[in-house]
């Protein structure tokens, strides 16, 4: 019997390190600042010293509200903008804005002002333009042989760069002409389409560099030559699509949306290859009447 009480014991009290260990390992997530976050806050803290201000809501208040009226930022700069001061004053500084209805009012004051006449433009967005596929393809084939498979899968898998950088080659299911993307953004995983062009190309990269099952797909290659598997930036992988082709995965993104579209594709399909799950998130920023459509009724 005494042991039986010991076991529950030394159960209970596992249970309640386990208890503690996840609320220690959730506060830290919490208190984690995006890396993104990192040149507004520090804009934002060379603001205050210029202009003698203490850290703080006034002063992050003045700022937004200078952004705006002196600097003349665009609507989406400037929300990016109060989400990075938002976690810096919370996270730092522990100021919690959202028992301040002061401040949410004088917030909802300026995006307000975006709506007046010598404002409205700057809520203008313009996205990154679709580029005719086969002309896009025509490009990719002239690259060497790893940003050729790259690019070829992110042209036709309109991947994010998220995911782009995430695959691996245990990912690839070639001989079903298929690969399975982790879709960061959504926490799930989907299946998408791959064309025999595109296949081969992974086969040539994947022989060339000797790459092995759980390598990444994208990784790291030095001027040597010498390929690491890793984990890259996205902003790195920016820079590399750049580098290669002067587009972004964005570009990629919507010119395969579009080249679906135009080929017939209803909306449905196109979010199963994309890994849209919000139809009305697709047709609204993926799906504007292309600008060679309305030349034709010109």
């Amino acid at each position: 019997m005494t042991g039986f009480k010991l076991v529950i014991h030394q159960d209970t009290l596992e249970t309640q390190k386990r208890y503690q260990n996840r609320k220690i390992h959730i506060e830290k997530k919490m208190e984690e600042i995006p890396k993104q976050y990192e040149g507004d806050i520090r804009r934002y803290k060379n603001y205050c010293g210029s202009t003698g201000q203490v850290i703080g809501t006034e002063a992050m208040l003045d700022y937004l509200y200078v952004s705006l009226t002196e600097q003349k930022v665009k609507r989406t700069t400037w929300e990016r903008r109060l989400a990075a001061i938002r976690k810096y004053l919370s996270v730092i500084h522990k100021i919690d804005l959202k028992g301040e209805a002061g401040v949410a009012y004088e917030l909802s004051g300026i995006r307000k002002m975006y709506r007046e006449d010598q404002y409205a433009h700057l809520t203008q967005v313009r996205g990154k333009s679709a580029i005719d596929k086969k002309e896009l393809i025509d490009m990719l084939h002239r690259l060497p042989i790893r940003a050729k498979a790259i690019c070829l899968v992110n042209l036709v898998t309109a991947n994010r760069p998220s995911e782009m950088v995430r695959l691996k080659i245990s990912d690839f299911d070639l001989n079903n002409k298929c690969v399975h993307v982790y879709l960061k953004k959504q926490k799930r995983w989907h299946t998408k389409r791959l064309t025999p062009e595109v296949i081969h190309a992974i086969d040539i990269y994947i022989r060339e560099y000797h790459l092995k099952v759980d390598n990444y797909f994208v990784g790291r290659v030095y001027k040597n030559g010498r390929y690491e598997s890793t984990i890259i930036s996205e902003i790195g992988y920016y820079k590399a699509l750049q580098r290669w082709t002067g587009l972004t995965g964005y570009n990629f993104r919507k010119s395969q949306v579009v080249a679906m579209h135009a080929a017939g594709a209803d909306i449905s399909t196109i979010a199963q290859q994309t890994g849209h799950q919000s139809l009305e998130t697709l047709i609204q920023h993926y799906l504007t009447v292309s600008e060679g459509t309305i030349d034709k009724y010109l």
